[in-house]
C-alpha cells in the first residue's frame, strides 16, 4: 500500500476520478463509488485492481482484487486450501502485479498532482 500526504481538502474525490479516467481509461476500467474509492481493474485480467481511498490529509493507492467476488473467492480458496499454498501462490501469482499498478497510479498521481502534494 502506497500513501501520499496531500494538503487539506486538496483533492475532491469527482475531479480525481475524471483524471485518472481520461489518464488510464485505454487500459483499466475505472469507477467511482460513493464512499471516496475509486477501483481501477485492468481490462484485460479482471483481477488486478487498485483502490484510490481519499481522506482529508491521505491519498491511499491499494493493490487489490477488484470486485467483492474476487475477494471472497480468495479467501475461501485461503481457509480451505490452508494458510502456506495459498500464500505462496498469492506471492507468486498477484504481489507483483499489485504493486506494479500501485507504482504506476501513484507515478501518474505525482506528476499530475504534484502542486498539491506535501
Amino acid at each position: 500500500m502506497k500513501t501520499l500526504k496531500i494538503k487539506p481538502e486538496a483533492f475532491q474525490i469527482d475531479e480525481l476520478a475524471t483524471k485518472v479516467r481520461e489518464h488510464f481509461g485505454s487500459r483499466y476500467n475505472v469507477t467511482n463509488n460513493k464512499h471516496e474509492i475509486i477501483i481501477a481493474n485492468t481490462t484485460s485480467n479482471k483481477s488486478i485492481g487498485c483502490k484510490l481511498v481519499l481522506t482529508k490529509k491521505r491519498l491511499m493507492i491499494h493493490g487489490t482484487f477488484p470486485t467483492l467476488g474476487r475477494l471472497l473467492l480468495a479467501v475461501c480458496i485461503l481457509i480451505v486450501g490452508g494458510v502456506i499454498i495459498p500464500m505462496l501462490v498469492y506471492m507468486v501469482a498477484f504481489k507483483g502485479k499489485f504493486e506494479a499498478i500501485e507504482k504506476e497510479v501513484e507515478d501518474y498521481i505525482k506528476s499530475e498532482f504534484s502542486d498539491r502534494l506535501i
